[in-house]
């Protein structure tokens, strides 16, 4: 877990690396971060927003190969309404097993035709998809002229524009990691978690792998996660990455309440933005969950109050989530430095 007070950032590390291992892990232990990679690819996007080469309310497929059905797919279909999970797209990818890149890209317009795929009409209601994210990113990767190879167009976009300029060179994907180091790879996987349960046979990548990798195909450390969150906080950047961060959760129009009923709990662009009240007093904390076989992590933080943790584990505690250990880390944390007033909470809904 890691956790920053305006500039002052800690990690500290628990457990073991394995069941069958007494090691402790460390802050560069391997770890899969599960829909924290979301927030990469809404990053990716802001980033060609903020540079005007594409714009959020344009059409999906505009994106698409023409030759992948991106005529199937809804003009009303924005790159917006994907980032903020009001695409009306399935949860998971239509089919179990994608052969190649274009087949994964051409199942959004499939899809679209298909009855029954499709749960609902591009804006009409929030619907959380994870195909829908993985299509994003991988569109984009070929939009900004990346090609699939042993690893995603998306990845190398990510590395080249999010993680790399950030000093985070440990967060890749499993193919990306085989691809890049791959002696090095053997090395971290020796450390690295399984994540427990399941214990599975095939590699821990997140399916359909790479293609599905902008949902949720990434391994991270506790290193890399500190330096994600000072960069969601505001607190490092580049004069580019700086420009796109209040286009994730800053700005209103980009917010859309969610279709609970509920007004203190929204979405931007990836991150979710819940307002949690104490009395008179209302405290917006910013947040993003994710698992990936096994692993759980969680992400949370107060811009106002320069206040903001991460946890991730390789098991499934249970009478605790990694969203709830988050909270409870944030929560305990002392006030800024010159900070206006003390700390305000936040916390995990209940339906």
């Amino acid at each position: 877990m890691g956790a920053i007070v305006e500039r002052t950032a800690v990690t500290r590390c628990y457990g073991r690396v394995s069941r069958d291992s007494a090691q402790r892990p460390t802050a560069t232990t391997l770890f899969q971060v599960g829909s924290l990679a979301k927030t990469m690819t809404a990053t990716l996007l802001a980033l060609r927003a903020r540079d005007g080469k594409v714009r959020l309310g344009d059409p999906l497929r505009r994106y698409i190969p023409r030759a992948d059905h991106a005529g199937q797919i809804p003009a009303a279909l924005s790159l917006q309404l994907v980032a903020t999970h009001h695409s009306g797209l399935p949860r998971s990818t239509p089919v179990d097993n994608v052969a190649n890149f274009d087949e994964y890209l051409g199942l959004v317009g499939q899809c679209e035709a298909a009855p029954g795929c499709a749960v609902g009409a591009p804006g009409q209601n929030y619907v959380y998809s994870n195909f829908a994210y993985g299509v994003l990113g991988q569109a984009l990767g070929l939009h900004d002229g990346y090609r699939q190879s042993s690893y995603s167009a998306w990845e190398k976009d990510v590395r080249a524009n999010v993680t790399g300029p950030l000093g985070m060179p440990d967060t890749r994907s499993w193919f990306g990691w085989r691809a890049t180091a791959p002696a090095e790879f053997d090395l971290r996987r020796a450390r690295a978690l399984d994540g427990d349960p399941p214990r599975e046979a095939e590699p821990p990548y997140y399916p359909p792998a790479p293609y599905g990798d902008p949902a949720a195909g990434l391994y991270s450390t506790a290193a890399d996660m500190l330096r994600w969150l000072s960069y969601s906080m505001g607190l490092i950047g580049t004069p580019k990455l700086d420009g796109a961060r209040p286009l994730l959760y800053g700005t209103p129009r980009l917010i859309r309440p969610r279709e609970s009923g509920d007004p203190r709990r929204a979405v931007g662009l990836a991150w979710d933005v819940d307002a949690y009240t104490d009395g008179a007093r209302e405290t917006t904390c910013i947040s993003k969950d994710g698992s990936a076989r096994g692993f759980r992590a969680n992400m949370v933080f107060v811009p106002d109050e320069r206040r903001g943790a991460f946890v991730m584990l390789n098991s499934r505690p249970e009478l605790v989530t990694s969203p709830e250990i988050a909270s409870e880390l944030i929560n305990s944390l002392p006030a800024a430095p010159r900070a206006a007033r003390a700390p305000g909470r936040c916390g995990v809904f209940t339906p």
